[in-house]
C-alpha cells in the first residue's frame, strides 16, 4: 500500500497514516493512527481540530511506543526529554513540531510544514509547504525552493524570503528574472492570498537538506535573522549554508 504518513524515528510509529478501507483525498494523509490521541492546537493551547484551522500537531495521551527518557539517565537526560516534547503545551501534551490542518469532513490531515518554521508576516500564520505546493503546480522551471521568515533585532514584523533553485542553472547562480518573480507573486496571490506573497524572492545555488532529504529551513532562518548557529551532522550539504551567510550580509 502506498500512502502519505507522518511520525518519527524517535517514536518508531506514526501519528497519521494511510488506511486501506478509507477513501483517498488529494493532499491529505488519510487518518489519524490507531492508538494515537492526535489533535491540533493553536498557539495558546486550544484544541482547534474541529475548526479546520492550521495549528500544531499534538498527542494528548500517552501511546505505546512513546519514549520515556533520553540518555543519560538522571536530571540532564530528563530535562532534554522535557524540552524536546513537553516544553510548548505542558507536561501531558506531546508536541511533535509539525504544522498541520485537520479536515473535519474527511478526517484527513494536511501537512503544512514544521511548526518551528511557521511563517507569520503581519500576524498571519501559514506553513512553508503552502508556498512549495504552488511552485510545484505552476513552475516546472523551478527545481527546488526554500521559504523562511526573517525577523532581525529591532524589526517589528517578519519578512517572508523565498529562495528558488532554477532547473536550468549550472554552477553559477543566475540573477532571477523580474518576469519570473512577478509570475510567482501572482500565482501565490491567486492560489493563497496577498498575505502569503513573499517579500523577497531570489535565486540560490542549492537547497540545504538533511541526510534523508528534508529541507533545512530553521538553519537558514537563523542565518538570515543574524544568529550564530552550529551546523549539525544531519545537514547533508552543509557547505551550501556559506552562500546563505554571504546573501544575508549583502541584504541587510
Amino acid at each position: 500500500m502506498l500512502g502519505s504518513i507522518t511520525g518519527g524515528t524517535d517514536i518508531v510509529s506514526l501519528f497519521c497514516s494511510g488506511c486501506p478501507i478509507l477513501p483517498v483525498y488529494k493532499g491529505e494523509i488519510q487518518c489519524r493512527s490507531l492508538g494515537m490521541a492526535v489533535s491540533v492546537f493553536d498557539y495558546a493551547g486550544n484544541d482547534i481540530s474541529a475548526t479546520g484551522e492550521a495549528g500544531d500537531l499534538v498527542c494528548t495521551q500517552p501511546f505505546t511506543a512513546q519514549p520515556v527518557m533520553f540518555w543519560p539517565p538522571g536530571p540532564a537526560g530528563a530535562e532534554k526529554y522535557r524540552k524536546s516534547y513537553f516544553d510548548v503545551f505542558g507536561p501531558s501534551v506531546w508536541h511533535h513540531g509539525d504544522f498541520v490542518r485537520l479536515n473535519p469532513k474527511t478526517g484527513g490531515v494536511f501537512m503544512l510544514g514544521r511548526s518551528d518554521g511557521v511563517l507569520k508576516p503581519g500576524g498571519v500564520r501559514f506553513g512553508s509547504s503552502e508556498i512549495y505546493n504552488v511552485l510545484l503546480k505552476h513552475f516546472p522551471e523551478i527545481e527546488d525552493s526554500l521559504c523562511v521568515g526573517r525577523r532581525r533585532e529591532g524589526e517589528l514584523d517578519e519578512t517572508v524570503v523565498l529562495f528558488v533553485k532554477l532547473a536550468s542553472q549550472g554552477d553559477d547562480v543566475p540573477a532571477i528574472s523580474q518576469d519570473l518573480v512577478a509570475r510567482i507573486q501572482a500565482a501565490i496571490r491567486k492560489e493563497l492570498s496577498p498575505r502569503h506573497v513573499p517579500g523577497i524572492i531570489d535565486a540560490c545555488p542549492e537547497i540545504p537538506v538533511t541526510s534523508n532529504g528534508k529541507k533545512v529551513e530553521n538553519s537558514v532562518k537563523q542565518i538570515l535573522c543574524g544568529l550564530n548557529i552550529k551546523i549539525g551532522a544531519s545537514v547533508a550539504n552543509a557547505s551550501c549554508l556559506d552562500w546563505y551567510r554571504k546573501w544575508a550580509e549583502k541584504h541587510p
